[in-house]
């Protein structure tokens, strides 16, 4: 499958203009070819360099050596919203909560400094991927680097029960501000994350377990 995911951010007036504004946005999403799947959510306040919205979408496996090209939910809602919008490849993940419903679902895009060398990356890429073992809040999760042209390099996801397990054990934890924070401030000799998008939102289903089995095709 192909997975895409994206910010959106919209413009002003638009919500006096369309009381039925997230049934819009869902079925203009899923008029795009090829889509399988499709995940809207309302970001919740906390979130920053962020959007309104965040939008996931899932796709039939494209043709072989076909390009990442996240440019079509662009057009679909150039009306309606500016759109931050990314395709990606996993890397690495987990589930712990292959059941899990009405939680929450976060979304950090971020880019890598261009002058960090790969060492750097990877090492990083890691810390992330070894956050689970310390926080248990961490449900399920997925790190991807990106594969369509744009700012962003790479995307960190996870889903929690509840927003307290991300706001407090989450960002507060001392692996995080200890091991991992060094890779994303400029004061450490270890930076590497030079912008970030950090968004969050009400999770109805698991997004990522649900990429890991059968799903019914969207209409």
């Amino acid at each position: 499958m192909r997975l895409e995911t994206a910010q959106l951010r919209l413009h002003t007036g638009i919500c006096e203009g369309m009381p039925d504004l997230e049934p819009v946005l869902l079925d203009r999403a899923k008029r795009l070819p090829g889509l399988h799947r499709v995940a809207l959510g309302r970001n919740l306040p906390g979130s920053w360099g962020a959007g309104d919205y965040t939008l996931d979408l899932q796709f039939k496996p494209a043709p072989p050596g076909a390009p990442a090209d996240a440019s079509g939910l662009a057009a679909a809602l150039d009306d309606i919203a500016t759109v931050d919008h990314v395709a990606y490849r996993a890397i690495a993940g987990g589930t712990r909560a292959d059941q899990l419903h009405d939680g929450v679902w976060r979304t950090l895009m971020f880019r890598v400094r261009p002058e960090a060398p790969p060492w750097q990356m990877h090492a990083l890429e890691q810390d992330l991927l070894r956050m689970p073992a310390y926080m248990p809040g961490i449900r399920n999760w997925r790190l991807a680097r990106v594969l369509s042209p744009g700012p962003w390099t790479h995307v960190w996801q996870q889903e929690f029960a509840g927003a307290d397990d991300l706001l407090g054990e989450y960002l507060m934890h001392p692996f995080h501000w200890g091991r991992v924070d060094r890779w994303f401030d400029p004061e450490f000799p270890e930076w590497t994350v030079e912008a970030i998008s950090h968004a969050f939102c009400p999770l109805a289903t698991s997004l990522i377990d649900g990429h890991n089995h059968k799903e019914e095709t969207t209409p």
